[in-house]
């Protein structure tokens, strides 16, 4: 059977793209949080990257970045943009959230 073709994280985050531009995965889970329940790091990464398979999302920028982390060195931030061919449902509660977010 597996797991449903329509997700309502994936929903929600292709709505956060359609407001917010591009985002990484980690900055996508922050907002999520903020704005919803919760929702695990592990879920949010996945959908994103179920998203890029379905041509929902693209990845718009692959960037490493140097600095002190405990991992090592440096860092691999991939961001993540929406599809041109997506379709979007306007929602309130998320651009007011990004607007208040803006400087």
């Amino acid at each position: 059977m597996g797991r449903p073709a329509r997700s309502v994280v994936r929903d929600r985050l292709a709505e956060m793209l359609f407001i917010a531009g591009k985002l990484t995965a980690y900055d996508a889970h922050k907002h999520y949080q903020q704005l919803f329940s919760s929702a695990t790091q592990r879920n949010i990464y996945y959908q994103l990257r179920r998203g890029v398979d379905l041509g929902l999302f693209n990845i718009a920028d692959v960037v490493q970045e140097e600095g002190e982390y405990s991992w090592g060195p440096t860092t691999r931030k991939v961001y993540f943009e929406l599809a041109k061919a997506a379709s979007v449902q306007f929602n309130k509660q998320i651009k007011e959230y990004f607007d208040e977010a803006r400087p």
